[in-house]
């Protein structure tokens, strides 16, 4: 249960950082700063697509013996 509770927070979080960087447009600026830009897009990528993981998939169950 705690796995998909993580991974809706993970859709949650990581939708609203591809949505906000892709209503801002491409990546601008200079060296560091569109680098760490294009950084966070990739974050926000994968934290959408590991939380929809633990959604669907749900964790392993654990048994205690």
């Amino acid at each position: 249960m705690r796995n998909r509770i993580f991974g809706g927070i993970g859709v949650i979080w990581g939708g609203a950082i591809l949505v906000y960087s892709l209503m801002k447009g491409v990546p601008q600026g200079q060296g560091a700063y569109a680098a760490g830009q294009t950084g966070g897009m990739i974050f926000g990528g994968l934290l959408f697509v590991v939380g929809v993981y633990y959604l669907i998939k749900g964790g392993g169950s654990s048994t205690k013996k």
